[in-house]
């Protein structure tokens, strides 16, 4: 008998993104990974049916029960064959692919991914995923390359295989019983009263300067407007991507800096992104943007495939009074204080703040949200390979940053899908480049007041 399960917060948390984006294409996740090795793509077939039975968020399927949404898992998938491309130029991959990752995965009929075998131009060969974000999340495509990976080497050596996945299954009914642990929720809930009222109602202090927001206080007569319509109205929802490298020298600068001062790589990132948006709205001190991060915290998860993700609400008051250091202990800090209600539902606390401060639905106070991916690039002993995510061609935000290592130029890579009728090419440049600028001036000369750093954007 089949049983069925409720969407659990992860879940809902992305399926919130379709409801308020107009043209509804952006509940999937399309990646590729490619290696400098030659693969045998019937071993490679053979290897995937394996991951399937391995994997069960791959088996996870999604319907309609009386209007609501519910999940079960099948006991077994079996792919009898796999589309397989050979491109003669990159540009020909990069379209195809393009094209794919914004043609919707139809999760309420059946289909949870497309996998699709490929040889590049320069001879790479690897495997290209779009799957529903409902099955998966960044970290759960990394789980999947990589255990792939594992067991197609098994079967390529005849070795044993890689320690087997643990299960989403479990993972969901876990989830599922702390929703409905009112003590958790009401702990919960009183943090983020506290929280979202302390300063009062926040600003919204975009990428793209105060422009949208002056053109509504004069269209409304309110100067003190702090919320614009304009940067999440669902008809603005049309993206493009850029994505910028961070030279290998400059990236070990960054990463040693975090391992030696027991630092996320994102609280940096993300410190330098509000200090470039604090300098281009005003100089103001409040900055709030959102960080999508996984839930994968125990050794258990980090071995578990599906969706674990988790929308933080980051809101960051910092004087520029403060030194670099002294605000990086206050992102510290405010991330800390997430962190201990991780498992408090994003739609939740939203909810709070749009009727504490009553905001519209499609009004939104976040600056942009930012995801860190940690890419295993230490895992493959002699493969070399390289990482891609795709645009998706609508979104929910008016910038989203995906940051990861780059295998390939042993840098950092900064990936940017922006909505552009809200932000342009140009913006998207200035944040880059003053972001690595404070970023560098920061770790370097800790003591720099904020002030310094405001004072050196240049837009």
């Amino acid at each position: 008998m089949r049983t069925y399960y409720d969407l659990i917060p992860s879940q809902t948390n992305i399926y919130m993104l379709v409801k308020f984006s107009f043209h509804k294409e952006i509940v999937q996740i399309p990646a590729s990974f490619s290696i400098e090795k030659d693969i045998d793509f019937d071993l490679l077939t053979k290897a995937l049916n394996i991951e399937l039975q391995r994997n069960d968020s791959l088996r996870l399927r999604f319907k309609k029960v009386d209007g609501d949404i519910k999940q079960y898992f099948l006991d077994e998938v079996h792919v009898d064959s796999v589309l397989t491309k050979k491109f003669s130029s990159a540009e020909e991959q990069e379209a195809f692919f393009a094209k794919d990752a914004v043609t919707p995965v139809h999760f309420l009929k059946g289909e949870i991914f497309r996998i699709i075998f490929f040889e590049s131009a320069d001879g790479k060969k690897g495997v290209y995923l779009n799957c529903s974000h409902l099955a998966i999340d960044a970290m759960g495509m990394m789980v999947f390359f990589m255990d792939l990976l594992g067991v197609y080497k098994a079967l390529l050596h005849g070795e044993e295989m890689p320690a087997p996945l643990f299960s989403y299954e479990e993972y969901i009914k876990k989830e599922l019983e702390k929703s409905q642990d009112q003590s958790r929720l009401a702990k919960g809930k009183a943090f983020y009263q506290e929280y979202f009222a302390k300063g009062g109602e926040p600003f919204y202090a975009g990428v793209h300067g105060p422009e949208l927001l002056e053109k509504e206080r004069k269209k409304k007569n309110n100067p003190n407007l702090h919320v614009t319509d304009a940067a999440y109205a669902p008809f603005n929802d049309k993206a493009e991507v850029i994505s910028y490298g961070i030279d290998a020298e400059k990236s070990k600068k960054i990463l040693e800096y975090c391992l030696a001062n027991n630092t996320a790589p994102e609280t940096l990132f993300t410190f330098a992104m509000r200090t470039y948006c604090s300098a281009i709205n005003y100089r103001c001190e409040d900055v709030f943007f959102n960080l999508m991060c996984s839930k994968r915290i125990s050794y258990k998860d980090m071995r578990t495939g599906g969706c674990m993700a988790q929308t933080l609400q980051v809101r960051t008051i910092i004087p520029e009074t403060a030194t670099f250091a002294e605000g990086m202990d206050e992102m510290f800090r405010v991330r800390m204080q997430l962190y201990r209600h991780l498992s408090f539902p994003f739609i939740y606390a939203r909810g709070m703040l749009m009727k504490m401060y009553d905001h519209k639905t499609t009004q939104g106070v976040a600056s942009f949200m930012f995801s860190w991916l940690p890419i295993p690039i230490d895992r493959l002993g002699d493969f070399t390979f390289e990482f891609k995510t795709y645009n998706l061609g609508r979104y929910f935000n008016p910038m989203y940053a995906i940051c990861y290592p780059d295998p390939v130029t042993k840098g950092i890579r900064m990936h940017y899908m922006y909505r552009c009728k809200v932000v342009t090419p140009e913006q998207v440049r200035s944040l880059h480049e003053n972001m690595v600028n404070i970023i560098l001036t920061g770790i370097e000369h800790p003591d720099t007041p904020i002030s310094e750093l405001l004072d050196s954007v240049k837009r």
